[in-house]
């Protein structure tokens, strides 16, 4: 079966050298399929056994923290390789606030600053074929529109920002522009809008030169 890969265009924010706008592409996610969806999913297509199958993920994830922690890159054929990311924590300033790290001094820098940051994951060239073969692509707004296809309620990019930060601390304006796959301009629209709410759910404070979101009561 063919599968049409989905994409919205969207204008670079400065103009070339002859001031041109410019544009780019990107892909258009339709939802994101977790551990259950993923489940799901196999029990309906395969004769898999799915509570074997969470066990081998389950099994799999600790072998991937292991063995980035033993300092190795992780590699599934097929799929692809992980690698620890690592880089200098943030320092505080004279009133107690975050600031990036700059460092002039390579002697200064000692285990005591360098904190594990991410995980980088390059897909191997098989991968990368087999999402290119029997596809085509579309623009989910039609032929030349620009922007993003979908206009979201206030719902679903609540829903969407309370399945993220049930994980993780705290969002960027960047990692919630990509999630929702809204422009830059758009994703920080959504977020004012959120924290300057009569009754805000979310608050933004900076660290550094970066705006952090998170709700409420959650550190």
């Amino acid at each position: 079966m063919a599968h049409q890969i989905k994409y919205c265009i969207f204008a670079n924010p400065l103009p070339d050298s002859e001031g041109n706008t410019t544009y780019q592409v990107r892909h258009q996610p339709d939802g994101t399929m977790n551990t259950k969806a993923f489940l799901e999913h196999v029990k309906l297509h395969n004769s898999f056994n799915t509570t074997a199958m969470s066990s081998a993920l389950a099994i799999l994830k600790d072998e991937i923290v292991e063995q980035l922690k033993n300092n190795k890159r992780f590699r599934i054929d097929g799929i692809g390789t992980f690698q620890m990311k690592v880089g200098l924590k943030n320092s505080t300033d004279e009133d107690g606030t975050p600031t990036k790290a700059h460092v002039t001094d390579p002697k200064k820098i000692t285990a005591r600053n360098v904190e594990v940051t991410g995980v980088s994951f390059i897909p191997d060239k098989s991968l990368i074929a087999k999402l290119k073969d029997d596809t085509s692509t579309a623009n989910s707004n039609g032929r030349g529109v620009v922007g993003r296809s979908q206009q979201y309620e206030r719902l679903d990019v609540v829903n969407a920002l309370n399945a993220y930060l049930a994980d993780h601390h705290f969002i960027t304006r960047r990692t919630f522009q990509s999630l929702l796959h809204l422009s830059s301009y758009e994703a920080q629209k959504w977020l004012n809008l959120l924290i300057n709410e009569e009754f805000p759910k979310y608050t933004a404070q900076k660290e550094g030169n970066t705006i952090i979101y998170r709700r409420y009561g959650k550190e």
